[in-house]
């Protein structure tokens, strides 16, 4: 099913969008958060641009490669350059996920 502002692969919704400039600024940003997220143990959302297409990942990042600018998370590599935001889920969002790494 296609949609001039979506499209549905395998049962998820992505929403299309641009991916931005990576600046030198904005990786050191990226990696400020990302540290700070490591030291207090903190999930955060990512919200990437692939194929300009955007999907939201969820979890735990940490710093792979400095030189290739990317993460990893959850068992998955993340490219800086494929990164429009990262920030802190939702409350409300945050209980759910912990409910369900319970299960």
């Amino acid at each position: 099913m296609k949609n001039n502002e979506y499209v549905i692969l395998g049962g998820k919704k992505y929403y299309r969008t641009t991916a931005p400039i990576l600046s030198e600024q904005r990786w050191a940003e990226m990696e400020a958060l990302v540290k700070q997220s490591i030291e207090q143990d903190t999930t955060l959302e990512l919200v990437l641009c692939i194929g300009s297409y955007e999907e939201i990942v969820r979890g735990k990042l940490f710093l792979l490669n400095e030189t290739l600018q990317s993460f990893l998370v959850n068992h998955r590599v993340v490219m800086a350059k494929e990164i429009v935001e990262i920030r802190y889920p939702e409350e409300k969002n945050q209980l759910q996920l912990e409910m369900e790494a319970e299960i």
